[in-house]
C-alpha cells in the first residue's frame, strides 16, 4: 500500500483543505475492527481476537474475507473515518449516499494522486467484502446493552471505473453496516480531531491514536476524560491488529508510534513492564491542549459540560459552540420541565446541531446590538416570548407533506423515539404521517410528555407507537390516529 506523503508546509499551497471537525463512532473507534499494520500477509483471510468491554466483560470478535481478498488493514481506517465524517456531512441518510472519490480522498486526509486513488477502490473492496461478527460486545446506544452483530462496514459498494480506475470525479455510492448507522443517529460518538489525526505519520500511529482517543473520553471522571489506561501487551496488540505474538517484535513494532505520540504531546508517559508474555502496557495521557478561545470553554462548562469535554470541544467544534450555548439557553427558557442532564444535552447541540436547527428549542435569540439599547420591560419580553411561541406555534401548524414529516422526524429523533425503532419501522413511520395516518404533531407533543417521564415512559410510548405501524389499515383509516397520552406521573 502507498505510504502518506509528508504534509506541505503551510507557506505552500495544500491540493487538499484540512478539515478539523470530525466525529467517530465509539464501537469502531474502540473495537478496532482494522488492522494498524500498513501490510499484512498476502494469505491472512481470517483473524479471531479477544477484547473487554469498559465493564469488564470478554468479547469475541472475527473477520472473514472471500478467497480473492486480504483482511482490511492499513488506510482502510483512514477510508473508514472518512466515510464516517461523510455520512454526517449527508445527513445521516437511511439509503445509501454518493460521494466523489476526490471528496472521499479529501475527507480522509490524502493528496489527489493516482496512487491514492488506486488505495482508495483497493479499500473500499476490502471494506465491503469483509464480513465481521462482534459477540456481545457492540454497544447499542437505544437500550443500552451490549448486542451481538454480524456486518460488513460498508454494507453496499457502487462506483463507475474508468480504464484506469476510479478517477476523482467517480461518484462513489455506499451504504453503512446499519448497527453503525443506529449508532451514529443515536449519538454514540465522539469528537475526532482530524486535523491532529489526519497529521501523523503512519496508519499504525494513526490507529493507535484512534485507539486511546476513544478509550480516553469516560463520563465517569471528574473532566470527562480518563488519566491514564493499561492493558497487557499481547491483548493490546492483538487489538490494534498487529499478527505477531513475539512481545519483543510487538514492542519493537509499537515504539515508533509511542515515540510520535509522545513527540506531540498526546501522551506524557508510555511504561511497559513485566517479562515475556506478561509484559504490561501503560498510557498516560498529556493534558487537553490549551484552549485558544478559553471563553468557549467557560461556555460550555456554565451549562454543565466537563472541563476536558469542553476544551476538547472548544478546539474540535469552535464555530458551533456560541449557537448551541444560545439554543441551549432557549430551551431552558421555554421547557416546562427542569433538565436532568444538561452537559449532555449541550454536548449533543454542539455535535449535532442539525437535529436541534428546525426544532421549538432551537430558536434563537438575537446577538446584541453593538449600541446599547434600553432593556425591555418585564411585560415586553413576556409580550415577545409569547409573539415568538404563537408565529412558532403557526408554522409549525402550517406544515404539510414531507416538510411535516421531516418535521416530526427531526422532533422524535431529539426526543430519542426513532432510536429506538428499527430501520423498517423508521421507514413506515414516515409512510404513516405523509399518508395521514398518524398524527405527527400530536405524536410530537405526547413524546414531549412522555420524555419527562423518564425512559419507562418513552418505551410505553414507543410500544404504543410500534403496535400502530405493525397492525393498523391503513387502506381503511378514516382519520389519523393519536397515540395514547403517557402519564407525567
Amino acid at each position: 500500500m502507498p505510504q502518506r506523503k509528508t504534509r506541505p508546509d503551510s507557506d505552500s499551497p495544500s491540493p487538499l483543505p484540512q478539515v478539523i471537525s470530525g466525529y467517530d463512532e465509539l464501537n469502531l473507534g474502540r473495537l478496532a475492527l482494522i488492522s494498524g499494520q500498513k501490510t499484512v500477509p498476502a494469505n491472512l483471510r481470517r483473524w479471531e481476537k479477544q477484547t473487554l468491554t469498559p465493564d469488564g466483560r470478554p468479547v469475541v470478535i472475527i473477520c472473514t474475507v472471500p478467497a480473492d481478498q486480504v483482511v482490511p488493514h492499513g488506510l482502510d481506517n483512514d477510508f473508514m473515518v472518512g466515510l464516517l465524517n461523510l455520512c454526517f456531512e449527508a445527513g445521516l441518510p437511511d439509503g445509501p449516499f454518493s460521494i466523489s472519490a476526490y471528496a472521499l480522498l479529501k475527507a480522509s486526509g490524502f493528496p489527489d494522486t493516482a496512487q491514492y486513488y488506486r488505495a482508495l477502490q483497493e479499500s473500499l473492496t476490502r471494506l465491503n467484502k469483509a464480513s465481521y461478527t462482534v459477540e456481545e460486545g457492540w454497544y447499542t446506544q437505544g437500550t443500552q446493552t451490549w448486542t451481538s452483530q454480524s456486518f460488513a462496514q460498508v454494507s453496499y459498494l457502487s462506483y463507475v471505473r474508468s480504464k484506469t480506475g476510479i478517477r476523482g470525479t467517480s461518484v462513489v455510492t455506499v451504504q453503512l453496516a446499519p448497527p453503525i448507522m443506529e449508532s451514529l443517529r443515536a449519538g454514540y460518538i465522539k469528537p475526532l480531531d482530524l486535523k491532529f489525526y489526519h497529521s501523523l505519520s503512519q496508519p499504525l500511529v494513526r490507529a493507535l491514536y484512534r485507539q486511546l482517543d476513544a478509550m480516553h473520553f469516560d463520563e465517569r471522571t471528574a473532566d470527562g476524560l480518563s488519566p491514564e489506561i493499561s492493558a497487557p501487551l499481547l491483548a493490546w496488540s492483538a487489538r490494534l491488529g498487529l499478527v505477531s505474538a513475539r512481545p519483543d517484535n510487538l514492542v519493537r513494532t509499537l515504539t515508533p508510534a509511542h515515540e510520535e505520540l509522545l513527540a506531540r504531546g498526546y501522551l506524557t508517559e508510555v511504561d511497559v513492564t513485566g517479562k515475556g508474555r506478561d509484559k504490561m502496557l501503560r498510557y498516560v495521557f498529556g493534558l487537553p491542549p490549551v484552549a485558544e478561545r478559553p471563553e468557549l470553554v467557560a461556555l460550555l462548562m456554565e451549562r454543565g459540560v466537563k472541563k476536558g469535554v469542553a476544551v476538547r470541544f472548544s478546539t474540535v467544534f469552535p464555530e458551533r459552540i456560541e449557537e448551541a450555548a444560545r439554543r441551549f439557553d432557549r430551551y431552558l427558557k421555554v421547557s416546562t420541565r427542569p433538565v436532568t442532564n444538561p452537559g449532555g444535552l449541550m454536548v449533543a447541540m454542539v455535535q449535532r446541531p442539525e437535529d436541534f436547527s428546525d426544532t421549538p428549542e432551537a430558536v434563537e435569540d438575537k446577538p446584541p446590538a453593538a449600541a446599547k439599547a434600553p432593556r425591555p420591560s418585564k411585560k415586553k419580553e413576556e409580550q415577545e416570548l409569547l409573539k415568538r411561541d404563537a408565529d412558532l406555534e403557526a408554522q409549525i401548524t402550517a406544515l404539510k407533506g414531507q416538510e411535516l414529516v421531516d418535521w416530526a422526524l427531526r422532533q422524535l429523533g431529539v426526543l430519542g423515539v426513532t432510536k429506538r425503532l428499527p430501520l423498517q419501522q423508521r421507514a413506515r413511520l414516515g409512510e404513516a404521517i405523509l399518508g395521514g395516518h398518524l398524527d405527527a404533531r400530536a405524536a410530537v407533543q405526547q413524546a414531549t410528555r412522555a420524555l419527562t417521564g423518564g425512559s419507562p415512559a418513552i418505551e410505553a410510548l414507543v410500544e404504543e407507537l410500534q403496535f400502530h405501524l405493525e397492525s393498523a389499515d391503513w387502506g381503511q383509516t378514516k382519520k389519523a390516529p393519536v397515540l395514547p397520552v403517557v402519564s407525567e406521573g
